[in-house]
């Protein structure tokens, strides 16, 4: 949720988060749908598509990577 990603310090501000998840969406890895909501205004959903799953795949592997190459040099 955006909460839990201003908490964790990984966005700023909100004005962060749209523009990447238009870039996301434009660039075919989320898929959207509106779903009208009990209160207020319809809610727009985010979802990963085929490709951003792949996509997600390969960031997590390259996560991986650097973490153990950084947990190797703090270690020498």
């Amino acid at each position: 949720s955006i909460r839990k990603l201003k908490e964790s310090q990984l966005i700023g501000v909100e004005g962060t988060l749209y523009p990447l998840l238009t870039r996301l969406k434009n660039d075919n890895f989320l898929g959207y749908e509106w779903v009208e909501s009990p209160q207020g205004p319809p809610r727009k959903y985010y979802k990963l598509t085929d490709k951003g799953e792949v996509f997600l795949g390969e960031l997590e592997n390259l996560w991986k990577d650097l973490n153990e190459a950084v947990n190797h040099l703090a270690n020498k």
